[in-house]
């Protein structure tokens, strides 16, 4: 009975022993600092050094995984260039390719993408080395990136992780670390902002609204799709597009009268105030169910709709009163 007890319990203790066996034989790495510019022009070439500490916990070497969060204009894949310096050897890093594991999914699932709401892309790198750890013995090192930035003013939050080729992207086996956002200036467009809410090209105004009241309309030409502008950037004149159901019926009001046309607020800001009943001719006794609109450069040869959509712009009745 006695050796069928010790029996049991040696098939019950395995699994924790296997537990604790995983958690001793870990690379444990920690982004101890990064030191990136906060501003830099347009052109230019950025410098960035991520300081890192290294915890091993067994006797074993493998390569570095490093990857940066970068905009995907700025195509770091074809210019940037890192290598790293360490207590246990320095040494060079290649851009990932498709022989290496999989390493830009399990980033951006585990990392996400920051502040930034698209257009940025996470780019690996990997040691052409491998550098070698002991049990118990931690060490230091730095990983050196130089990158252009591209010809874009933008704002754009950046991202670094780092971890081993023995390990993987793991929880637990890598480390993040996001920099306050940073800039981009003396390019000829528009601040592309990445940081923050996806920008929509419209405003309303009030905050509620029925089909009986005047609404005021604000369109930023400067913010579309993705942040990028829309095609009435730099338009001389901007004229409103609208759309109405009456009684079940469409109304368009579509031309480039002064009816339509829009008040210049300044550069590529335009707004207009609409009272639909004036504006699509509607009846006292009629009903209007629904509205829609666009907006259109003179010719009417230029339109820009909803970019999250690819349709006209809604305007719902919202008042709770």
């Amino acid at each position: 009975m006695k050796n069928k007890l010790n029996k049991l319990k040696r098939i019950i203790l395995q699994p924790k022993a296997l537990f604790l066996l995983f958690l001793l034989l870990s690379m444990c790495v920690t982004i101890t600092n990064v030191n990136q510019p906060s501003s830099i022009t347009v052109g230019e070439r950025m410098d960035v050094t991520i300081d890192v500490d290294v915890a091993p916990a067994e006797d074993a070497a493998y390569n570095i995984v490093f990857g940066v969060l970068v905009p995907d204009a700025w195509d770091i894949a074809s210019n940037a260039t890192v290598s790293y310096i360490s207590d246990n050897g320095n040494g060079t890093m290649r851009l990932a390719n498709g022989s290496d594991p999989d390493y830009k999914t399990p980033i951006t699932d585990l990392a996400g993408i920051g502040e930034n709401y698209g257009l940025v892309e996470w780019v690996v790198f990997i040691s052409d080395e491998t550098v070698s750890g002991a049990n118990g013995v931690n060490f230091s090192g730095q990983i050196q990136l130089s990158m252009d930035v591209g010809t874009e003013n933008i704002k754009t939050q950046l991202g670094y992780i780092v971890g081993t080729s023995g390990y993987g992207i793991t929880q637990g086996e890598t480390d993040i670390r996001f920099t306050p956002c940073m800039e981009v200036t003396g390019g000829a467009n528009p601040v592309m902002d990445l940081c923050g809410p996806l920008p929509f090209p419209v405003t309303f105004q009030p905050a509620e609204y029925t089909y009986e009241d005047i609404i005021h309309i604000g369109f930023d030409a400067t913010k579309g799709a993705e942040g990028a502008p829309t095609a009435l950037i730099g338009a001389t004149n901007v004229y409103l597009c609208a759309k109405a159901f009456v009684d079940g019926e469409m109304v368009e009001v579509c031309d480039n009268s002064d009816t339509t046309k829009m008040r210049s607020n300044g550069t590529d800001q335009w707004s207009a105030s609409v009272w639909p009943r004036q504006l699509f001719g509607v009846l006292s006794d009629q009903e209007i169910t629904d509205i829609t609109f666009s907006f259109i450069n003179e010719n009417g040869d230029i339109e820009v709709k909803d970019p999250d959509t690819g349709e006209d712009f809604q305007i719902i009745a919202n008042c709770t009163n």
